[in-house]
This record gives C-alpha cells, structure tokens and sequence, in this order.
C-alpha cells in the first residue's frame, strides 16, 4: 500500500487513504491496494500505473527503451524476493505467525471471525509459497534471499538520489513501499530488518522519500497508512 501511495505522491496526484477491515474483499482482484476513481476501481500497482499513465501520468517517460526494460526487470526483482519473503515471514514462519500475524490481520473482527479469515488468508500463502518453490525453504534462505536483492539494489542506487538519476520512477515507490515497510513492520526476529540497514546507501533512499513525500504532505493521510499497512495489508 505504501508503494502505491508513494507512486501517487511522485505524480502529484491527491490522493484519499482510507482503511477498511474489508478492504481486499472490496478489491477486483481481491488483492490490495486499489483505487476508486469516479465509477472505476483499480486493484494492485501495476495495473494503476497503467491506469494512471492512461490519464496523462507517467514517471518513466523520459526513459528510453533499454532503461524502461531494466526497470522492469528490477521491479519483477523486487516482487519475486522482497515480497514473497514479507509474506513467508508473516506468515510461514509459526512463532511469527502465531505471536503477530494472527492477532494484527484478525484485529478487525469479532471472534471466532478472526481466527477463520486468519487461517483462510495463511491457506492462501502458503499454496503461493508451495507453487513458487519457497515452501521449503528456510529462515536462513529466505533473509539471504534477501539480502542478494538488497545488494542488486544498492549496487544500481549507488550515490544516486533516485535509481534513474534525478528523477523517480516507478522502480523508486515500488522499493520504497516495501523497504520502508520492512524497517519498520514488528516482527519476533529482526533479522529482516538488518538485512535492509545492512546497505546505509538504501536506508538513506528510504529517508529521503520519507522526507520529500510523505513528511509535511497530507500528515493525516501518512498516519492512516501507518495503522492500515499495520492491519490490512499483509499483501
């Protein structure tokens, strides 16, 4: 959700951030985040930056062709390891998932609700987890995983304010939303997190994004995100 938000922001779009206990039920792909734009609703961040682009927004349109296409394979970088192993995390690893994941998704809702959208939603991940190859993996695979990616990443940052020079791209909000979420999402070990301030040169990017975009712009609207990626957005 912060990817999505952070990507609006980049195009100086307004943009309403509201939390709902129902909010991937409300979503066409049943997946978060999505957007309500007059009678149109648009589910997950590739297709809004479609639909955004659609509306005369782009951030990557002073990238020539081979630059676009590194990015994409940056993104498709990012979701294949950073996401997948949030979601291992919150949800594949028992003490976690038990101590965390259980109470903070259940939190909206009634018993014995809580305990059945909670068990169906693990259902869910762990049947992704088994089809990707990643059911078997353990704890140590997962953070080196991730610290492969952190390393790709902070290699193509470099002393760069943005991963394409001066300017951010969809690339820029996609990491930021899921580093930021990462250094600062509760879990029982912060191995995940180290891994992350590991490379000071992707700290400092997330702060600078902090500082540019969300500090000072709409701070309602940052404290909502804040509370609703705590409950409802384990992706």
């Amino acid at each position: 959700t912060l990817c999505f938000q952070a990507f609006l922001q980049m195009c100086n779009l307004p943009v309403q951030v509201i939390c709902r206990a129902n909010a991937e039920y409300m979503s066409p792909s049943g997946k978060l985040p999505f957007i309500h734009v007059g009678n149109q609703v648009v589910s997950e961040l590739g297709p809004i930056v479609q639909f955004v682009k659609a509306k005369g927004h782009s951030l990557s349109d002073g990238l020539d062709e081979v630059q676009k296409a590194e990015m994409k394979a940056y993104m498709e970088l990012v979701n294949n390891m950073l996401l997948t192993a949030e979601l291992y995390l919150q949800w594949c690893d028992d003490v976690t998932v038990e101590e965390i994941t259980y109470p903070r998704y259940g939190s909206p809702y009634p018993w014995p609700l809580n305990r059945i959208l909670s068990y169906q939603k693990q259902w869910e991940v762990r049947r992704k987890m088994k089809a990707i190859g990643w059911a078997g993996k353990t704890l140590e695979q997962v953070l080196e995983d991730v610290d492969q990616c952190c390393h790709a990443l902070s290699q193509r940052l470099g002393t760069q304010p943005y991963f394409f020079n001066k300017h951010p791209t969809e690339l820029d909000a996609l990491v930021f939303g899921h580093l930021f979420t990462i250094l600062t999402t509760q879990l029982i070990t912060d191995e995940l997190s180290e891994k992350v301030k590991n490379y000071s040169n992707l700290t400092a990017f997330c702060r600078r994004i902090e500082q540019q975009y969300f500090e000072g712009h709409d701070k309602d609207s940052s404290a909502i995100e804040s509370q609703c990626s705590k409950r409802s957005s384990q992706r």
